[in-house]
């Protein structure tokens, strides 16, 4: 349990740029690294309906699949990196 939160803290720079890939990659994308970290955060967490009311649709997609990718792709970073180093360094008895 231990690795599993040291890998997901470790791993915060690998979320930020699946994020930014996914969310915020376009032609319009943000100058800064905090407009960058917002952008991808209203992105990946308020839903559409919400962005709509506030006029601020992304230029990607935003679609659930997106996110739903988003989510699955940070876990399976956590999932393949737990397994090797579970079996190559430090291997359960």
């Amino acid at each position: 349990m231990n690795l599993i939160v040291v890998l997901l803290v470790l791993n915060i720079p690998v979320y930020w740029l699946l994020g930014w890939i996914m969310f915020d990659s376009t032609h319009n994308a943000a100058d800064s690294f905090w407009e960058t970290t917002l952008a991808i955060i209203k992105a990946a967490f308020v839903p559409s309906f919400m962005r709509a009311f506030m006029d601020s649709e992304p230029e990607t997609d935003g679609s659930v699949f997106n996110t739903l990718f988003f989510f699955v792709s940070c876990a399976a970073v956590i999932g393949g990196e737990y397994y090797l180093l579970t079996k190559y360094v430090w291997p359960v008895e």
